[in-house]
Parts: structure tokens; sequence; C-alpha cells
């Protein structure tokens, strides 16, 4: 796998170069405008791009502008996020922000958000996966967050792209809350927003100007936490474009165009 950041207009964008089913690919992130392709790679793939295509998904995401006052951003959140951060703050929480996060960090990572798939029957951080996450990593476009309580206890992980002062959420876990003791089922309910938050603000004190909050699904209680932070809804397109359906059908491409 190769690293590539291209130039498009006044605007930098990141892009990883790499192999999957042996076939040439380059993914982007990031896209404002279009995009110069070489013409070599057999697939492309787009991850929340501003740029309508009909070749791929169109969803939904929500964008926090993080140049608005630390006071609007406040009161633009739901007013039930407002009383459960007020909550939170009560809690004795540990917050890690890795910005260069190591092997072992990712690891642990990977382990703690592949069982919580299991438990919400979503896809599984294969090695494939894997080696997309290292890329971003080792271009230093990756943050990693961690929330643990008072005893150390890990409770929820935040997998966050960076790059050229925007952020983009990739993944989300948290634990089970039924295999906690009671003291800290009451922390694990606050413990994600407290850390988006968290997040949120931190990257503001950065001079970060944007929060994309990622893919709003059909999931009615997922897409009420996203919009519960304020920001504005946007379209996003998503997904590869390949002239071959054979290469569609093997990366499980939704719209295939030739």
């Amino acid at each position: 796998m190769q690293k590539n950041t291209q130039r498009v207009g006044a605007m930098f964008i990141l892009s990883i170069k790499s192999k999957r089913w042996n076939i040439a690919m380059q993914h982007f992130y990031f896209v404002e405008k279009p995009a110069n392709v070489r013409k070599s790679m057999k697939v492309i793939g787009y991850t929340n791009s501003l740029v309508p295509s009909r070749k791929l998904v169109k969803s939904e995401t929500v964008h926090i502008h993080l140049t608005d006052s630390e006071s609007s951003m406040y009161l633009a959140l739901s007013e039930s996020n407002r009383k459960i951060l007020r909550r939170a703050e009560k809690e004795s929480y540990q917050v890690f922000i890795y910005k260069e996060p190591s092997d072992g960090n990712l690891r642990a990572f990977q382990q703690f958000y592949n069982n919580f798939a299991k438990r919400k029957k979503l896809e599984l951080i294969s090695k494939s996966q894997m080696e997309a996450i290292t890329l971003l990593k080792n271009k230093g476009a990756l943050w990693l967050s961690e929330i643990r309580s008072i005893c150390g206890q890990t409770l929820c992980y935040r997998l966050d792209i960076v790059y050229a002062k925007k952020a983009m959420s990739y993944y989300v876990a948290t634990c089970h809350p039924q295999s906690m003791p009671d003291h800290l089922k009451r922390p694990i309910r606050y413990a994600n927003r407290f850390l988006l938050w968290h997040n949120i603000l931190h990257l503001k004190e950065q001079d970060f100007v944007l929060y994309d909050m990622g893919k709003l699904t059909d999931d009615q209680n997922v897409r009420a936490f996203k919009l519960g932070f304020g920001g504005q809804v946007v379209d996003v397109y998503s997904g590869y474009i390949t002239q071959s359906k054979i290469r569609a059908l093997l990366l499980g491409v939704q719209k295939w165009r030739k």
C-alpha cells in the first residue's frame, strides 16, 4: 500500500493507494472538488465526498463547524445532550487522545471494536481494513481516543481521520453494559457523548474547522445521537467507481454504471 496527497485547486485531499483482490485502487477522503485520477487505477473509492456522482451511493452526514463559538456550539446541542454532559462532568473519567497511536494501541482498539461489532451484528475490522488504518496512521491522518472509568476500564473508543484541519468519524465502539459492575453502568451511559464532545472541543482548540459526524444511518437511535450535536445535514457520496462489472461484484459495489 502507498500513501498519496493530491492538491485539487486550492484544496488538499487525502488519498490512499492499495490493492484488494489484487485490484489496484485509490481511495479519496475530504473531496470537495472533482479530483484528477490516474487512468491506470482500476478502482476509485470515495468516503463522504461532497461531489455528486450517480456512480456512488448518496447518503447524509452532519458537519459541525468548529469555527463557531464554543457557546453557540453548546447551545446547538439537544437539551438531552446538554443534560447528559452536565451529569458526565461529575464522573471521574480518564480521557486519552493518541495522535500517534502505536501498533499496540490499534490492536487493542481492533479487538475492542470487533467484540462490539459481534454484539451489534456489524462488519468486523478485517486484515485489509487494518492495513488501511495503519496506512492512515503512518500518514499522521489518524487520531484514536479512549475514555476509561476511574478504575481503568475502557468504556469507549473513537477513531477519527484527521487531515488539513478537518476531521471525520471513522469507527466508534462502546463496551457492553451487562459486562460491567453496577457502579460503572451509569458512567457507561454517558461515556460516548462525553468523549465525542471532549474531542470536538479539542479539535476546535487545535484550530480545526470541520468535524464530519459520519453517515446518518437508518437506525433512528444512531441518527438521533448524531443530530443531537447540532451542525448541518449535508449530502455525501461514498463507494467505488470501476469500469468492470466483475470488479464491482468483487467489491460489493451497490451502484454500478459503466
